[in-house]
């Protein structure tokens, strides 16, 4: 198909169950859209009028949400027997993309994501527009780290035959109850659906799952475990929060999704201890949603998406763990860390970001116990506060496994606080920049053309974690996903 309408057709950017979604373009203003198209198996049949009118009607629905937050809705027409809705076009990547299965999402860039979702959501919902089928895959990502919701109002249809129409709107796993039991639903269902994306950012996995029959008594039945309880790391405060926003009844929940935004926001100061956004966290936040390179396998795009997720170990795996992999990891590495480093890596990534994981491997090199791998990781955490909060989180790790308590490497009695003034001694300020900025500027420009304008964060985070130059290009090189790429790389800034 070249044209629909005034549409030129450029490609194919995805297709479901409701139809076929473009790429085209419209001339008229030079303006790049993605183009909705109904699927014309679905208009065979006596409920054909039915599926057009609602199509229409919730185009205009949605066209009237003018929000930052939220993939504008263009234009609804009917060409040479197609259907289709016009809307903005995003150079973004779904949410679903940068989550890793068991392993959580960065903090910052899990609070950033959730504050532009529930800023949408409130703009939707005092307009009278009812998402109905918030989940990942329906966030969008950009390169700067904007959140765009889309399919805003534009019901899906999740079976394949007409006559289940309209009968089930939703992806079970982010359904809430009463889209189950077929009531009518406003706002604080999408509340519930984005209090279970926030619940799997936060721990790596959805509350709810398995076969439809089965997530539906769980949603219906089941109080799944606290974030806290799976992610030690984790302040009790968003425990609340999330079981408050997928409360089973509606009335139980947040009255609306500003007051959703204002509670999280508090469990995040609750968590930091009160300490400012920072530019490191804005850099972390960015860094976190780097858009994943094109052409790679899912796997290998979940393991390589720059945030504390994709830097996280997944348990039972630990590739990445210094002299193994796989089945011979067992054999090399000490039980102690087979069992410690998904979460002490996960608490490091909390305060450093995607840099955690090549310094846990290089530490675990010649760590002897947990408290000693501890101690060679604090030095790379740069605040007082930042430190605090590590040790914290690993004083939980050490609870959970069974571990005696932290402090005996550290040189601390048992049960002890580390005061700000030891933390900054032991610390000593973290690594100091030798390197020139002529150096940086270069590999800057060579890391420019494997992955665009994120490169010069990358850059200046690699330049606060190592002083050295062959170090400062390994940890260059670790962002690019695909071997051969590394490997050229290295080479153009004369490392290999």
């Amino acid at each position: 198909m070249e044209k629909i309408g005034k549409y030129r057709i450029d490609g194919v950017l995805g297709s479901g169950a409701m139809g076929v979604v473009y790429r085209a373009y419209d001339a008229n203003i030079a303006r790049a859209v993605a183009l909705k198209t109904i699927r014309s198996e679905l208009l065979d049949g006596l409920q054909e009028n039915e599926l057009v009118a609602r199509f229409k009607t919730e185009a205009q629905a949605s066209g009237r949400l003018v929000h930052p937050n939220i993939v504008s809705v263009y234009d609804y027409g009917e060409s040479d027997g197609v259907t289709y809705i016009a809307m903005e076009y995003v150079d973004g990547t779904a949410l679903n993309a940068f989550l890793v299965q068991g392993v959580p999402m960065d903090l910052g860039a899990c609070i950033a994501c959730m504050a532009q979702l529930l800023r949408a959501l409130d703009y939707a919902h005092a307009r009278g527009v009812v998402h109905r089928d918030i989940k990942p895959a329906n966030i969008l990502i950009t390169a700067s780290a904007q959140v765009k919701v889309t399919d805003f109002g534009i019901a899906k249809i999740e079976s394949s035959t007409l006559t289940q129409v309209g009968a089930v709107i939703g992806t079970p796993s982010y359904m809430s109850p009463e889209q189950f039991r077929g009531e009518s639903v406003d706002g604080r269902s999408d509340l519930f659906a984005a209090g279970i994306v926030l619940y799997q950012m936060l721990t790596g996995v959805r509350p709810f799952c398995g076969a439809a029959s089965v997530v539906m008594h769980q949603i219906m039945n089941v109080t799944p475990a606290n974030p806290s309880q799976l992610q030690p790391a984790l302040k009790p405060a968003f425990d609340a929060v999330v079981q408050k926003a997928i409360a089973k009844q509606a009335g139980d929940r947040f009255p609306n999704a500003l007051a959703f935004l204002a509670a999280l926001l508090e469990a995040q100061l609750q968590q930091s201890g009160g300490a400012a956004q920072t530019e490191e966290d804005d850099e972390r936040t960015v860094l976190a949603f780097r858009k994943p390179a094109t052409g790679v396998p899912a796997t290998a795009l979940a393991a390589t998406a720059a945030s504390a997720a994709s830097f996280a170990i997944p348990s039972g795996s630990a590739s990445v763990l210094p002299g193994a992999t796989g089945s011979a990891l067992a054999a090399t590495a000490p039980q102690w860390l087979l069992d410690s480093a998904p979460d002490v890596q996960v608490a490091l990534s909390m305060q450093i970001g995607p840099m955690a994981r090549l310094l846990l491997k290089n530490a675990a090199r010649e760590a002897i116990d947990i408290d000693d791998l501890c101690n060679k990781l604090l030095p790379h955490v740069s605040s007082v506060q930042g430190r605090a909060q590590f040790l914290d989180a690993v004083k939980a790790i050490k609870k959970k496994l069974g571990m005696s308590t932290i402090g005996a490497t550290l040189g601390m009695g048992a049960g002890s606080n580390m005061a700000a003034t030891e933390l900054g001694e032991l610390s000593g300020g973290g690594t100091h920049l030798q390197l020139s900025a002529e150096m940086m500027e270069a590999a800057h420009q060579k890391l420019l053309a494997y992955i665009g304008p994120i490169a010069k964060v990358v850059v200046r985070r690699a330049a606060k974690s190592t002083s050295s130059p062959a170090q400062f290009y390994r940890l260059l090189a670790e962002q690019l996903p695909v071997e051969q790429e590394r490997n050229k790389f290295l080479k153009e800034v004369g490392a290999l």
